[in-house]
C-alpha cells in the first residue's frame, strides 16, 4: 500500500526552513523530525502525550544511550556511526525514537537523509514492523559505510611493499583512529538493542522477539566485519613495523660496518703523522703512496671478508 506524505514545515536551524515529515497507512504512521523546535515538541506533546522530561530531552542531543518505557509508548536513543569526510573519521549520530502502538516518532539532530534515504511506510501493519524497518536501514547503511575502511585498509595492503613505510604508517595511523572510533558508537548499539528486546515484549507482546532478535543477529554481523577489518589493519601495521625496523636495522649495519672498516685505518694513519723518532718508513721515498696503498689494500681485504660472511 502507498503511504501519504505530509510536510509540515517549521523554522529550522541557522535560519533554514525544516520540514517535519509524517508518513502513514492505515495502520501505522511515522513522523520525522530533524533539529527539533519549539512548534515540534509542542506537536509531539499534543499528538502522543509526550512527558515533559522528554520533551525537554528532546530538545538536544543525549549524553547517553537508554531504553524507557512508559504506559502507552517507548522512548529510547539509537546511536550509529556516520562518515565525516572532512575530518576523516566516523562521529557518532543520535536518532531518539517515541513509539506509541500506531505511530514511530524520530527525532534527530543531524541531516539522516543517507541513511534513511528512499525509507517510506508501505505494508507495515505495527509500530514494531516500522521500527524495525528503520534501524534495518540504519544498520544496513552502517555496513556501507564500513566501506571506506575496506578500501582503505585493501589500499594500504597493496602498497605496504612498495617502499613506502612513511606513508603506510600515517595512513594506517588514521585508520586504527576510525576504526577505534567506529567501534565505540557501534558498542553502544548491543546493549540498547537488548534493552529495546527486553521491553518491547511486554510492549508489542511476544512477536516482538522475533524482529529485535534479527537487528540483534544483523549487528553482530556488522560488528564481526569491523573485528576483521581491525585485524587486518593490526597484522599490516605489525608488517609495517617490521619492514621499518629492518631498513633501521641494515642502516644501522651498515654505518657500523663502515666504522669498522675506517677507524683502524684512520688510527694507522695518525700514528705515521707522529714526529717522534724512529717513525716507520719515515725517511723512505714515496712513503706515502705505501701507507695509503696498504691501508687501500687492507680494507678491500676487510670488505670482501665481510661480503663472504655476508655482515652487509
Amino acid at each position: 500500500m502507498s503511504s501519504d506524505c505530509q510536510c509540515l514545515y517549521t523554522q529550522g536551524r541557522y535560519g533554514k526552513i525544516n520540514p517535519m515529515t509524517v508518513k502513514e497507512n492505515k495502520h501505522v504512521r511515522w513522523i520525522d523530525i530533524e533539529g527539533p523546535k519549539a512548534a515540534d515538541l509542542a506537536f509531539l506533546k499534543k499528538e502522543l502525550g509526550i512527558h515533559p522530561i522528554i520533551l525537554e530531552e528532546l530538545k538536544g542531543p543525549s549524553a547517553r544511550a537508554h531504553v524507557d518505557a512508559y504506559r502507552d509508548y517507548l522512548f529510547f536513543i539509537y546511536y550509529f556511526p556516520l562518515y565525516d569526510t572532512a575530518d576523516g573519521s566516523s562521529v557518532r549520530t543520535e536518532i531518539d525514537f517515541i513509539v506509541t502502538k500506531d505511530t514511530v516518532a524520530t527525532v534527530h539532530y543531524e541531516s539522516l537523509a543517507k541513511p534513511l534515504d528512499g525509507l517510506t511506510v508501505k505494508s507495515e501493519k505495527s509500530s514494531l514492523e516500522l521500527v524495525y524497518r528503520i534501524i534495518s536501514q540504519l544498520i544496513v547503511f552502517e555496513e556501507r559505510e564500513l566501506r571506506h575502511i575496506r578500501e582503505k585498509a585493501e589500499q594500504v595492503g597493496h602498497d605496504i611493499f612498495k617502499d613506502k613505510e612513511r606513508e603506510v604508517l600515517e595512513r594506517l595511523t588514521y585508520l586504527k583512529r576510525d576504526i577505534s572510533e567506529y567501534r565505540i558508537v557501534e558498542g553502544l548499539q548491543r546493549p540498547i538493542l537488548e534493552s529495546l528486546r527486553t521491553h518491547g515484549r511486554k510492549f508489542w507482546g511476544g512477536d516482538a522477539d522475533v524482529y529485535l532478535n534479527d537487528l540483534i543477529g544483523d549487528h553482530v554481523r556488522v560488528m564481526s566485519q569491523l573485528e576483521a577489518y581491525r585485524s587486518a589493519v593490526s597484522d599490516f601495521e605489525d608488517t609495517n613495523n617490521q619492514l621499518m625496523n629492518l631498513k633501521v636495522n641494515n642502516v644501522m649495519k651498515t654505518f657500523t660496518t663502515l666504522s669498522f672498516l675506517t677507524f683502524p685505518f684512520v688510527l694507522i694513519a695518525t700514528l705515521f703523522t707522529m714526529r717522534v723518532p724512529g717513525v716507520p718508513l719515515e725517511n723512505q721515498p714515496g712513503a706515502f703512496w705505501i701507507i695509503v696503498l696498504g691501508i687501500a689494500l687492507c680494507m678491500l681485504a676487510l670488505t670482501v671478508y665481510f661480503k663472504f660472511k655476508k655482515w652487509f
